[in-house]
C-alpha cells in the first residue's frame, strides 16, 4: 500500500513541476487549508495558539487569509510535549527524528512512515535528473557505520528484495570517522556515481586531495545539512566531481529545495513546502528576508508558518518565493583540527552526543594551543562525575589521541539574531 502511495507522490512531483504558477498557488492554497484545519482540530498546541490569536473560526480562502495565521517558532514548540503537538497517538507506525541540534539541544519531530519516506523519493528524483539510475553506485559518507540500514530499507520488503536479488540501489556507507586517506582509497575502488555527504566533510576530503596532489572523478556530489560557499564549489569541482547538487531543507521540512553548481538560488518543491519571505531588508547591498515555511505533507506533526531562522535573497522573478528563492544565508560549520591531524566537524559532534541523554546541551571550544574544552549543560539530578566519565569515554572511542577537558555550565549564551549558539567554536 505504501509503495503505491510513494509512486503516486513521485508522479505528483512531476505534475507540480510542470504546472503554471497560477495552478500551483491554487493547489497550495487547498493544501494549506487542509493542514490548517487538521491541525486546528487535532493538535493541542495549535488549538491553544489559534484560540489565543482569535482564529479558531478562520476560513482559508486566499493567501491573505494565510497571513492571518500566527508564525510559529521552535521556542514556542519546545514549551509543549511532543504528544501535545502531534495530531495522533504515537505508535509503531510513527517515525521519530531529531533536528541536527545546532543549539546543542536536538528537537524531536514525528512523521508517519509515508510522510517520512517521501523525502527519499524527492532525493532520488533529483539525482535521477542528473544521470543517476537504480543500477549506479552511491556512497554515503556520514556519521553512520558501514552496513547501516535505514528505516525505509528495513520497513519496505520490496527495497530489500530489489537490493538483494537484482543489486538495485547499490550503496555503501563510509564512516566519516575513518582516516581521510582510507576514505579516498575506498572511493577509488568503489567508483560511485553519487557521493552524498556534508559540505564541511567534503571540504576535508578536498583539502586532503589537494595536499596529496590527487583527483577523483565522481559524476555527482550530493550535499546537504549546511550552507555551501562559492569557494567550496570551485574546490570540489577541481578535486572531486563534475556536478554538485546542494539540498536545502531541515528536519521540519526535509529536502524542500535544491540548486545545481550554484549558491545563488534554491528551486523549491511547491507541493511539499509553501515558502514565504517576510521582513525585507538590505544586507551587504542585497535585499534579503526571513523565510517562513509550511510543510504541506506532514499532518502528523504539522509545521504551519514556521520560522526557520534563515534569511534568503529576494529575487525579482515571478516564481519567487513559490518555486524559487535566492541565496540562503545559513551556517557554514567550523572544523576543528587537532594536533595529530584528526578533524572534528559539527555532524561528528551530533553523532557523539545525540544519544547521550544525561546532557541537555554541549559545546566544543578549541583554544589557541589546540587543546579542547567540552562544555556540558547536564540534566537536573545527574552526577557530574559520572557524566564527565561518560563524555570522556565517548570521546576517547573516536579520538583516543586527543584529550579533552570537561567543564559544566548552567546555560549557554544564545545569539539574539539566530536563536542559536555555535556548538563548535575556536578561540
Amino acid at each position: 500500500m505504501i509503495v503505491h502511495k510513494l509512486i503516486r507522490y513521485y508522479f505528483a512531483l512531476n505534475y507540480w513541476e510542470k504546472a503554471s504558477l497560477k495552478s500551483i498557488k491554487k493547489m497550495q492554497l487547498k493544501k494549506f487549508k487542509e493542514i490548517f484545519d487538521y491541525a486546528r482540530d487535532n493538535s493541542k498546541f495549535y488549538q491553544d495558539l489559534y484560540k489565543k490569536n482569535g482564529i479558531m473560526n478562520l476560513e482559508i480562502k486566499s493567501y491573505k487569509d494565510i497571513e492571518k495565521v500566527p508564525i510559529v517558532t521552535k521556542a514556542m514548540l519546545r514549551e509543549y510535549k511532543i504528544n501535545d503537538i502531534v495530531t495522533c497517538r504515537i505508535d509503531k507506525q510513527i517515525n521519530i527524528h531529531s533536528t541536527s541540534g545546532s543549539t546543542g539541544e536536538p528537537f524531536k519531530i514525528a512523521y508517519s512512515k509515508y510522510e517520512d519516506y517521501i523525502s527519499h523519493v524527492r532525493l532520488t528524483r533529483e539525482i535521477m535528473k542528473y544521470g543517476y539510475n537504480p543500477f549506479k553506485k552511491m556512497v554515503l559518507i556520514s556519521r553512520y557505520e558501514p552496513g547501516h540500514k535505514f528505516e525505509i530499507e528495513e520497513d519496505m520488503g520490496i527495497i530489500k528484495k530489489l537490493q538483494k536479488s537484482y543489486n538495485l540501489f547499490p550503496r555503501v556507507v563510509i564512516s566519516m570517522f575513518e582516516p581521510l586517506g582510507d576514505i579516498i582509497k575506498q572511493l577509488k575502488i568503489i567508483k560511485p556515481f553519487v557521493v552524498w555527504s556534508t559540505p564541511s566533510f567534503i571540504s576535508l576530503l578536498a583539502n586532503k586531495l589537494e595536499e596529496t596532489k590527487e583527483k577523483l572523478n565522481i559524476p555527482l556530489l550530493f550535499l546537504m545539512a549546511e550552507t555551501i560557499s562559492p569557494l567550496q564549489i570551485l574546490m570540489f569541482k577541481k578535486y572531486l566531481c563534475k556536478d554538485i547538487i546542494d539540498a536545502y531543507g531541515c528536519m521540519e521540512s526535509p529536502s524542500m529545495g535544491y540548486s545545481i553548481n550554484s549558491i545563488d538560488y534554491k528551486s523549491i518543491l511547491p507541493n511539499t513546502t509553501l515558502t514565504e519571505v517576510i521582513n525585507y531588508r538590505s544586507y551587504n547591498g542585497n535585499q534579503v528576508g526571513d523565510i517562513i515555511i509550511t510543510n504541506l505533507q506532514n499532518k502528523t506533526m504539522p509545521f504551519i508558518r514556521y520560522d526557520l531562522g534563515d534569511y534568503v535573497g529576494v529575487l525579482n522573478e515571478d516564481s519567487f518565493p513559490i518555486k524559487k528563492i535566492g541565496r540562503v544565508q545559513g551556517r557554514l560549520d567550523d572544523i576543528l583540527i587537532m594536533e595529530d591531524g584528526s578533524t572534528l566537524s559539527f555532524h561528528q559532534t551530533y553523532h557523539l552526543f545525540n544519544d547521550f541523554h544525561d546532557v541537555e546541551q554541549y559545546k566544543f571550544i578549541q583554544l589557541k594551543d589546540k587543546s579542547i574544552i567540552l562544555q556540558l549543560k547536564i540534566k537536573f539530578g545527574k552526577n557530574k562525575k559520572d557524566v564527565s566519565k561518560k563524555a570522556t569515554d565517548i570521546w576517547s572511542k573516536y579520538f583516543p589521541k586527543t584529550k579533552i577537558k570537561v567543564e559544566f555550565v548552567d546555560n549557554f549564551k544564545i545569539k539574539k539574531k539566530t536563536g542559536k549558539f555555535k556548538v563548535i567554536e575556536k578561540i
